[in-house]
């Protein structure tokens, strides 16, 4: 059996995991990650590319509005390399659309995510693949991002500074010794066994958030929620194209390299291993696309995917469900919350936000190791993950 002793281990390698890594090994502390397959094979390989400006969750979700068009700043400074600025447009289509349109202008301004309205004439001349039905349009810093790209620049960095990666290597145990966590047992692809022990560890699981708690003896009540969507073999526009109303099934278009991912539905499942993306889905997403940009349907589709969201809320807020969960994120201490010391989780956010997640977390992470060094993701570039 291989051991190994580290100031912190942390179990995920999404970009949140990688970015918890990174942040931990930049202010001085040793850190281990282990993740059961590659980096980014979870959520953050999985979704539609899209880099949010914020928009989406202008009026719905002002919280979660602010940290992306925070992040989305940060994100185009410090990983260019991942990022294409593609714009974004929020379009107007029909009566319910027009009596969106000032209330999400107003949220917009108030989460500080920069807008501007034109006519459907005027924003065709910019994009003439959209519907003759478009109305109006308000552009936003939208952008497309690259997940793995993220995930490898983080692990760059942090191995460059002394903190390792094990990858395609499970954690099949959680250790504790009486009410404290003190490491993780796992075994690699060719069966080996693996013992890690470490003053904290940081559960980065995503949307598997809840078992690893239950294999640390703690509940987490997760809410996976599926994402449908659908690639297809052309580019016939160059920017994210979102339907300007309340968040819905198959309302976004995004550009992704010489594609276009067509997204995305919002599904409760019980097992984030093991679900199938249903033919309405695809009908769904194709229809809402096609209303907007109506070339879609002369396209062929290359595939189809699925991403599994890791919705949390906090037990105090009620049950809502799917769309109606904030895509906000929460740092759970479980010495507070559970009594077992050594063991933090970080559940919720976004893809965009998961720089700002790290940070907070590693904040937690830091604070109980007597750690005072600053955090500077923000500030210093992201390696590539050469």
């Amino acid at each position: 059996m291989q051991k190994f002793e580290s100031r912190v281990i942390v179990v995920g390698g999404g970009v949140t995991g990688t970015g918890v890594l990174r942040d931990l090994a930049m202010r001085g502390a040793n850190t281990l990650l282990f993740e059961r397959d590659n980096l980014a094979a979870g959520t953050s390989g999985n979704f539609h590319g899209l880099l949010h400006s914020g928009g989406r969750y202008a009026v719905t979700d002002p919280t979660a509005a602010v940290e992306c068009i925070q992040e989305n700043t940060i994100l185009r400074r410090i990983a260019p390399q991942a990022i294409e600025d593609t714009g974004g447009f929020f379009v107007v289509m029909d009566d319910v659309d027009e009596a969106f349109l000032p209330k999400f202008v107003e949220g917009c301004a108030r989460a500080g995510i920069p807008t501007e309205a034109m006519s459907g004439d005027e924003a065709r001349k910019l994009e003439p693949d959209l519907s003759p039905a478009v109305r109006q349009a308000v552009t936003v810093p939208d952008a497309s991002v690259d997940g793995y790209t993220l995930c490898a620049g983080n692990v760059a960095s942090a191995r460059a500074l002394g903190s390792r990666s094990l990858l395609y290597t499970t954690v099949t145990e959680v250790l504790r010794e009486g009410k404290r966590v003190v490491g993780v047992r796992a075994r690699d692809k060719s069966g080996e066994e693996i013992e890690a022990r470490a003053e904290i560890v940081v559960n980065a699981t995503g949307a598997w958030s809840g078992r690893f708690a239950q294999m640390a003896g703690v509940t987490i009540k997760m809410t996976p929620n599926k994402g449908a969507m659908i690639v297809l073999d052309g580019r016939p526009m160059k920017r994210v194209i979102n339907r300007c109303r309340k968040p819905g099934d198959g309302d976004i278009v995004v550009p992704v390299g010489t594609t276009v991912v067509l997204g995305t539905t919002s599904v409760n499942i019980e097992d984030p291993d093991h679900y199938k993306i249903e033919e309405w889905e695809i009908d769904k997403i194709l229809t809402e696309g096609i209303e907007m940009v109506p070339k879609i349907e002369q396209m062929r589709m290359q595939r189809t995917y699925g991403g599994v969201r890791p919705l949390y809320k906090p037990p105090s807020e009620g049950g809502d469900e799917g769309r109606e969960i904030s895509r906000s994120f929460f740092v759970l201490d479980h010495a507070k919350l559970d009594g077992v010391e050594g063991l933090i989780s970080i559940v919720g956010g976004k893809l965009t936000t998961y720089r700002q997640m790290a940070e907070r977390t590693a904040d937690a992470v830091c604070a109980k190791l007597g750690v005072a060094a600053p955090c500077r993701t923000a500030d210093e570039p992201l390696p590539t993950g050469a």
